[in-house]
């Protein structure tokens, strides 16, 4: 029988987890069998992330894959997204370099009609969760001059909005 609500409460709770309620139905939305809801509560009871257990986090109203090694997206940065939404033309041309998981990028796409979106990073888990929009994207992963493949895939394009975010 499966852990129930109160159950996965209680875990969360003594484990510290200040919104418990909040992480448990969250955990048990997720959670496909009882084996993996056993496991996540697990996870997240010895200090996981949350948004690691899930596999994912809510950014801009999209659902963004998340995995330990890549960075998950912060609440702090949608500002970011709203400011480029506002300033960008119609089509806009997006390059996203340290794209993480793609947060930024796929925000935008989601936002922004017609947006053409690029993006790199240097991780090679980054490049594997960074989302493919439906519209044209280049993903590329490299160590050093990240920016200078992808502009070299851009020849003639005009640049509309670049937004750069690396992990420090």
């Amino acid at each position: 029988m499966p852990p129930s609500y109160d159950h996965v409460v209680t875990a969360l709770r003594s484990a510290g987890c200040v919104f418990a309620e909040d992480e448990a139905r969250l955990i048990l939305s997720t959670a496909r069998t009882p084996a993996e809801l056993t496991a996540m509560v697990d996870l997240r009871a010895a200090g996981r992330p949350l948004e690691h257990v899930l596999g994912w986090a809510e950014f801009s109203g999209l659902r963004i894959a998340v995995e330990p090694g890549v960075f998950v997206p912060r609440r702090r940065t949608e500002f970011l997204v709203r400011q480029a939404v506002r300033l960008a033309p119609r089509a806009p041309v997006v390059v996203d370099l340290c794209c993480g998981s793609g947060a930024v990028g796929a925000a935008l796409v989601a936002a922004l009609p017609g947006a053409e979106l690029h993006a790199a990073d240097i991780a090679p888990a980054a490049v594997r969760l960074a989302p493919r929009a439906p519209v044209v994207v280049d993903l590329c992963c490299g160590s050093g001059a990240v920016g200078a493949a992808l502009v070299a895939a851009l020849p003639g394009a005009e640049l509309h909005a670049a937004d750069i975010d690396p992990a420090a």
